[in-house]
């Protein structure tokens, strides 16, 4: 391997693609951590060498960053969809929230949720990337409000709820079947917790 001062020409070419590199990086942190995860085990997946990485994007930690960001614009972007997905405000909020208790169902055999991983691996001491993940999870809730919002407008949801509050509970069931998935939580177990939910929002 060369030295990091060695010319990007003998890795791959600098017009490499920076989304398909950071995508690959995601997912080595996705499935083995961020302190797990060597720059090593970085150039093998994204087939740059060190330099270039290095050159793109500073260290290990800004290689997390950025593919942290570009998960998370999927994450909330998929969200929204979701949320917005039925003509009925209440129906598509039941229908995620049962999305996500399929997916969090099978957690125990996969590798969990990036945001969820690292919230738990990485926060607090994490100062550089604590704004990216408490941004991500409030854009989140953003969309978890204005559903709610559409609720209560078309007289599915209690009008007296505060959307805010709301939003922030909503937000912690999702995040809390991410967590005992990865406990092999089944989905029998967690489909409860929906209708429950959806109960204290009427």
């Amino acid at each position: 391997m060369p030295s990091s001062s060695a010319p990007a020409e003998r890795g791959r070419p600098r017009e490499f693609d920076i989304d398909e590199v950071t995508r690959a990086a995601g997912r080595v942190f996705w499935q083995q951590g961020y302190h797990a995860t060597s720059i090593e085990t970085l150039c093998k997946s994204t087939g740059l060498f060190r330099a270039s990485l290095y050159s793109a994007f500073g260290d290990k930690h800004g290689l997390l960053v950025a593919a942290f960001g570009q998960y998370a614009d999927g994450a909330v972007a998929r969200v929204k969809e979701r949320l917005e997905a039925a003509e009925s405000p209440q129906e598509a909020l039941r229908q995620a929230l049962l999305h996500y208790t399929k997916v969090s169902a099978r957690l125990s055999q996969r590798h969990g949720c990036f945001i969820t991983n690292a919230v738990i691996e990485l926060l607090p001491a994490d100062e550089a990337l604590r704004p990216h993940i408490e941004t991500t999870l409030r854009r989140i809730a953003s969309h978890l409000a204005a559903a709610v919002t559409r609720g209560q407008q078309a007289g599915e949801f209690n009008s007296t709820l505060d959307e805010q509050a709301v939003s922030t509970f909503l937000l912690c069931v999702i995040q809390g079947f991410r967590v005992l998935g990865k406990a092999n939580f089944h989905e029998k177990d967690l489909v409860p917790i929906v209708e429950m939910t959806m109960r204290a929002l009427l």
